[in-house]
């Protein structure tokens, strides 16, 4: 069970915030806890095209989209791996 304890906000992400500071305040990527993060458009889209492509493109996350975005070593190399992608209309 997570209790309340354990959950907190960063008031460094705001509405409108860079991409890099978003996974600055996560941790990204060295954090040691699973980390949620929400917000909204455009800086989630921000967000994950730069863990996945390498690069800020104009990409769109649904309204109560979930991406699973991940790391792991392979070949002394870190690799982002997109885990799932869940959209609102298969909840």
């Amino acid at each position: 069970e997570i209790s309340r304890r354990k959950l907190r906000t960063v008031d460094a992400i705001a509405p409108d915030v860079a991409a890099r500071d978003v996974l600055e305040a996560a941790g990204w990527p060295d954090a040691k806890f699973p980390v949620l993060v929400v917000g909204h458009q455009p800086t989630l889209g921000h967000v994950a095209s730069l863990l996945l492509a390498g690069e800020i493109q104009e990409w769109s996350i649904r309204k109560g989209g979930l991406w699973w975005i991940t790391t792991r070593q392979r070949d002394s190399e870190a690799q982002v791996l997109l885990r799932a992608v869940v959209s609102p209309e298969t909840i």
